[in-house]
């Protein structure tokens, strides 16, 4: 082995990676106590979704990431074409056509989509004279994420859709857009949110309704948010223990799985286990956070700032929608949700990451 291969070892970013796995095994055992441990298959399926997702991102974090963004105009027009597949030939599950099958494992482009937009954005502002910048200058990073988040939103997926944009957000920040263009787009956005409302389908409608007023319909679209709050303000400090939530158990709580497994969380541990959870979570954005300032190059820094400002997104807003503070959306929290192409993606662009923590010393 070279000398900087050996250099390279020995400032190898196995510290996110232990981060990371953390995370993946306890929603492992969350998915199992999601299955009232009876169906294991959620869970098992899920533990091969997670070794697989930890290998790719120790795999993606020994590969030098200045390679992919090099070619990241090439992988986002690819997945805007297999975004077009799916539309056009993808199964349609439940009212969307969001999956492909390959070998008969299912897989949502969607997310691969967002790692796509993520590359293409950091080439994209690294090219580009560090200085501050205005709408004008907005119009091709604003390309990158509007064509993809509409064909996702064609699908329907409004929820991953709507991850696009607080990603274009940090991205764009990061790269030096003025704080008055900020405010400008927030002001358009919330002059057009009537008119997105207008779009959306009555069951999204009837989620925005009744996250203001969830008990006005406690039997039909408020049920969620209404199961969701007493399983976690029964957890009290400690919990009643894993497979032992009346909500979960009982199957009172809806998409414990996925959507809902903060709640599970909370009610089988308490505000104990959401804490140990949130501060790893915090953990590894702080980390991906680094990343952006520590990287060699500013592509490395805004790749970094983009996967950040994604898992933010979805913390956030995952956490707000189990409580109430946020309407129910759709989102997952990433790494603990069951779903494989959610994990996968997530792991790639923490592997992303982790490449470019990596390599702040090497050549």
């Amino acid at each position: 082995m070279s000398p900087i291969d050996r250099r390279f070892l020995s400032v190898f970013d196995y510290g996110t990676l232990l981060v990371l796995a953390c995370l993946l095994v306890i929603g492992v055992v969350l998915v199992a106590s999601a299955s009232q441990g009876q169906n294991l298959d959620l869970a098992q399926r899920q533990g091969v979704w997670v070794a697989a997702g930890l290998a790719l991102a120790v795999v993606v974090g020994l590969l030098d990431y200045r390679n992919l963004t090099d070619n990241a105009y090439l992988i986002w027009g690819a997945l805007v074409v297999l975004l077009v597949g799916v539309l056009l030939f993808g199964p349609r599950i439940s009212g969307a056509r969001s999956w492909i099958r390959i070998g008969g494992v299912g897989l949502q482009p969607s997310e691969l989509a967002k790692i796509a937009v993520i590359l293409a954005l950091a080439r994209l502002f690294s090219d580009r004279e560090p200085r501050p910048f205005g709408i004008r200058d907005m119009l091709m990073p604003g390309t990158l994420v509007a064509i993809p988040a509409l064909l996702i939103a064609l699908q329907p997926d409004m929820g991953t859709a709507a991850t696009f944009l607080p990603v274009l957000a940090v991205m764009a920040w990061a790269a030096g857009l003025k704080l008055g263009t900020f405010a400008w787009l927030g002001g358009s956005a919330i002059v057009a949110a009537p008119l997105w409302y207008m779009t959306l389908l009555d069951y999204q409608k009837a989620r925005l309704i009744s996250f203001l007023r969830p008990e006005d319909d406690p039997l039909g679209a408020g049920y969620q948010l209404v199961q969701s709050k007493i399983a976690v303000g029964s957890g009290g400090l400690a919990g009643k223990g894993l497979f032992s939530g009346t909500q979960s158990q009982l199957n009172f709580l809806p998409e414990q799985e996925n959507d809902f497994i903060m709640a599970l969380l909370a009610e089988e541990l308490g505000f104990v286990g959401v804490l140990i959870v949130l501060t790893l979570y915090f953990a590894l954005i702080s980390r991906l956070l680094r990343g952006a300032y520590i990287a060699r190059n500013r592509a490395g820094a805004f790749l970094c700032a983009g996967v950040a400002g994604l898992m933010m997104f979805h913390l956030v807003i995952n956490v707000g929608m189990v409580i109430g503070l946020v309407p129910i959306t759709g989102i997952p929290l990433p790494l603990l949700s069951y779903g494989g192409s959610s994990a996968l993606a997530t792991c790639l662009a923490v592997g992303l990451v982790v490449s470019v923590r990596s390599r702040r010393f090497v050549v």
